[in-house]
C-alpha cells in the first residue's frame, strides 16, 4: 500500500513539480546564508593573483604574502586549473566569490540534465524507460543533495568535475570525439577522480578523443608553463603533492576523508593506498565490458574511483550517474525503486547531523559499505539486462 502511494504520487505533476521547487528553494537558501565561507575558493583565487603577477603558485610564501591561509595547506591543484583562477584572480574577493558559486550552481544543473539524458536517451535503446519521471526527480536529487549544497559552501571543484566527466562519456559514445576531449581535459582538474576514465578511454583506444584532450590540458597550462618553466611547474605541483597527505582533512581517519583504505584504517588495520587494485578492477570491468549496459559503465567507474582512490565525503557528487542507472532500471518497479531511494537517502544524510547521534567513527563510515553495496547491485542489474536485450535480438 505504502509502495503504491508513492508510486502514484510520482505520477502527480503537481507533485514532481513541488520536489523540484523545493530543491530549487534549498539551493538558493544554502547559497545566500553561506556566501561568505568559500574556504576552497581562497586558494583558487590566490593562485590566479599568482599568475597574473607572474610568480609560482606553488610557492607557499608567494601565496602567504597574497593572502592565502598556509596553516591549513598549500595548493595543491595541477597547472591546468590555470584557466579557472586566472579567471576568479582578475576580480575583487566578492566578485570571486559569486562567480565562483554561478559555476557550481550551474554546474550542478549541467550534472542534473545528463543525468537524466542517461535514462532519456540510453545507449541502448531497448532499455528505453517511456513516461519517467527522471526529468523531475534527478535534478530535485542533484540539486538538493547536502553534498551539492556543501561543495557550494565550500567553493569546491568536485561539481565541474563531474559534469565533465558525466557530459565528457555522454558525448564519448555518441560520435563527438572533440567536444568529449575537451570536456575530458577540464575533468582532470581533479585527477583522483577522472583517472580511471581516462584509463577506460586509453583501454578503449579512443586516441582522438584523448589527443584532444592531452591538447587542451597543455593549453590549459600555458600561463603557469611560461611563468616558472614548462617541466619545472610539474615538479613544483608533484612537491605539493607530497604535503597533501599531511593536511588536517586528508589524513586517514580524518572525518572528511571517503575510501575501503579509511574505512580499514578506523577498523586499525593500516593498508597502503588502494588505487593499484581500483584500476585492476577498472580493467576487468573492461574486460567484461560487452556483458554491462554501456551507460552504466560511468557510474561504476566513479564508485571504483571514490571507494579504491582518494575522495572526501563531498566527491559522492561524483555518483550520480549511478543514480541515473538505477533509474533507468527500476522506475518500473516501484518496491525496488523505494528501497533504492532509501539506500541513497542513508548514502547522502549529513554527516554532520549524524555525528551528533553516532559517537563512533567506525559507524559514520558505514557509507563506504552503502557504496560498495549500491555498486554490486548495479553491476548485477546491469549484466542481467544485457543478457535480456540478447535474449531479444
Amino acid at each position: 500500500m505504502r509502495t503504491s502511494l508513492i508510486y502514484r504520487l510520482s505520477k502527480n505533476l503537481f507533485f514532481r513539480v513541488g520536489v523540484l521547487l523545493c530543491a530549487c528553494t534549498a539551493l538558493v537558501f544554502v547559497t545566500i546564508i553561506g556566501f561568505n565561507q568559500h574556504f576552497d575558493t581562497k586558494y583558487l583565487y590566490v593562485a590566479g593573483l599568482s599568475w597574473w603577477k607572474g610568480l609560482n603558485a606553488y610557492d607557499p610564501d608567494v601565496a602567504s604574502r597574497l593572502g592565502a591561509n598556509q596553516s591549513a595547506g598549500s595548493f595543491f591543484y595541477p597547472p591546468q586549473i590555470a584557466p579557472l583562477c586566472l579567471l576568479l584572480g582578475a576580480f575583487s574577493w566578492t566578485q570571486a566569490k559569486v562567480m565562483m558559486t554561478l559555476l557550481n550552481v550551474f554546474c550542478t544543473g549541467i550534472l542534473a540534465f545528463f543525468g537524466v539524458l542517461l535514462v532519456k536517451q540510453p545507449q541502448v535503446k531497448q532499455v528505453r524507460v517511456p513516461g519517467s519521471s527522471a526529468e523531475w526527480f534527478i535534478p530535485a536529487i542533484v540539486i538538493a543533495n547536502p553534498f551539492t549544497l556543501n561543495i557550494i559552501l565550500l567553493g569546491q571543484t568536485t561539481l565541474i568535475v563531474a559534469a565533465a566527466l558525466v557530459s565528457g562519456w555522454y558525448y564519448a559514445y555518441r560520435k563527438r570525439w572533440v567536444l568529449s576531449g575537451v570536456l575530458i581535459a577540464i575533468s582532470t582538474i581533479k585527477p583522483q577522480l577522472s583517472l580511471l576514465i581516462i584509463l577506460w578511454l586509453i583501454l578503449e583506444r579512443r586516441w582522438r578523443l584523448l589527443a584532444v584532450a592531452a591538447m587542451t590540458t597543455l593549453i590549459f597550462c600555458l600561463v603557469p608553463m611560461v611563468i616558472t618553466g614548462p617541466i619545472d611547474v610539474f615538479a613544483h605541483w608533484f612537491s605539493s603533492l607530497g604535503k597533501h597527505k599531511d593536511i588536517f582533512a586528508n589524513v586517514l581517519g580524518s572525518p572528511a576523508v571517503f575510501s575501503i583504505q579509511n574505512l580499514l584504517y578506523t577498523m586499525g588495520m593500516e593498508m597502503p593506498q588502494l588505487l593499484f587494485l581500483g584500476i585492476v578492477i577498472t580493467g576487468l570491468v573492461w574486460r567484461y565490458r560487452s556483458r554491462l549496459i554501456m551507460d552504466d559503465v560511468i557510474g561504476l567507474l566513479m564508485a571504483i574511483s571514490v571507494l579504491f582512490g582518494f575522495a572526501h565525503h563531498y566527491d559522492l557528487i561524483a555518483l550520480a550517474p549511478l543514480m541515473a542507472a538505477f533509474w533507468r532500471h527500476l522506475s518500473h518497479r516501484p518496491k525496488a525503486t523505494l528501497v533504492a531511494l532509501t539506500m541513497m537517502f542513508i548514502m547522502f544524510f549529513p554527516r554532520n547531523v549524524l555525528m551528533t547521534f553516532i559517537p563512533s567513527e567506525l559507524l559514520l563510515q558505514y557509507r563506504v559499505l552503502l557504496v560498495i553495496g549500491v555498486t554490486i547491485w548495479l553491476g548485477v542489474m546491469s549484466v542481467k539486462r544485457k543478457a535480456e536485450i540478447w535474449g531479444m535480438s
